[in-house]
């Protein structure tokens, strides 16, 4: 969840929706986790999210990470703060579900991963600068195919993450914000809207239709049942993907709606704290042993009525200009 970097520029308000957007989804693919397996209805629902909400949110880092590199200059103090942030909110969610520090310290295989990538794909930008975009994209593309067949699902630094999303980063860091913001009003995806609608449809056909996905997608695990059926499984979920993205992009209103602007401006603490909330629910109170929330209806109306409660109160803590900072903070003085 990348603040934007400083430009010039007015803020494009459809990229604070789409961030408001896809916000709410994490925070309700997050409270959704502990009992997806249990509830049906729950269980649809977060196979849904998780077809596309990451990768588009990495695909929306990467369009506003220009300022990673710029004049021959990496921004060194950006990377140390994902780091740090990246670290401290690791160890926070260890504590708090009562795990030894070490080495869970270092094993990102939670929320916390997103920030750690963010600062392994700034610290890329500068050989993504140097190369024609379409070499750029498919080298991160065969870099990725090819992770598959490193098993480091243990979440080590985050580094299988990186590698599995980094050609939606590629992607955004290429893309010209306005120019995607113009391809939105294509009628041309409107195909991209039905496809999604009929592979949505298909998962609360068949519950199982997309056992396989989460693997691919986020590639933790490796391809255990060959190589060439994994890449396929990958280059496929990648399509599923995109077409979701490409949809989400054309349904989300370009103008100003104030809640989601307020979420889209303010993602990197409500990615933060709502994981931590529900760390706390889950390892520090009986919340999630309920038997009510395994009810198809009840159960969802609750997740989805304390995940909007999270949204709000978390984007609502006057916390903005404080991970603004923590952000800019000059941590090498010599390096602007």
């Amino acid at each position: 969840m990348s603040t934007a970097t400083a430009h010039s520029k007015p803020r494009i308000e459809l990229y604070d929706n789409i961030k408001g957007v896809l916000i709410v989804l994490v925070v309700i693919g997050h409270f959704m986790h502990p009992v997806h397996n249990d509830n049906p209805a729950i269980s649809a629902g977060f196979d849904i999210i998780y077809l596309f909400h990451m990768p588009l949110f990495v695909f929306m880092s990467g369009l506003f990470a220009k300022g990673a590199y710029r004049d021959g200059k990496l921004a060194v103090n950006r990377i140390i703060s994902y780091l740090v942030l990246g670290f401290a909110y690791q160890a926070a969610l260890v504590l708090i579900n009562g795990s030894a520090l070490f080495p869970k310290l270092f094993l990102f295989s939670s929320a916390p991963w997103y920030l750690i990538a963010m600062a392994w794909w700034y610290a890329m930008t500068p050989l993504l600068a140097r190369v024609r975009p379409a070499l750029g994209i498919a080298a991160s593309c065969a870099v990725a195919l090819a992770w598959g067949v490193v098993d480091l699902s243990s979440g080590l630094l985050a580094i299988s993450r990186t590698l599995t999303f980094l050609p939606w980063f590629a992607c955004g860091y290429y893309l010209d914000p306005e120019r995607v913001a113009r391809v939105r009003t294509s009628k041309w995806l409107w195909a991209a809207v039905a496809v999604a609608a009929a592979v949505a449809i298909a998962r609360l056909v068949n519950p199982t239709a997309y056992d396989w996905f989460f693997q691919r997608v986020y590639g933790d695990t490796p391809y255990l049942a060959g190589t060439a059926l994994g890449m396929v499984e990958k280059v496929v979920a990648t399509g599923i993907s995109v077409v979701f993205s490409l949809a989400v992009i054309k349904l989300t209103p370009a103008g100003g709606h104030p809640h989601l602007l307020a979420l889209g401006q303010r993602t990197l603490q409500v990615y933060v704290l709502h994981r931590l909330l529900r760390a706390a629910l889950t390892f520090r109170t009986p919340f999630y042993d309920l038997p009510i929330l395994l009810d198809p209806v009840w159960g969802t109306l609750i997740i989805l009525a304390i995940s909007a409660l999270a949204c709000a109160a978390c984007a609502a803590l006057p916390l903005q200009n404080a991970f603004n900072r923590l952000m800019r903070h000059a941590w090498l003085r010599s390096v602007r």
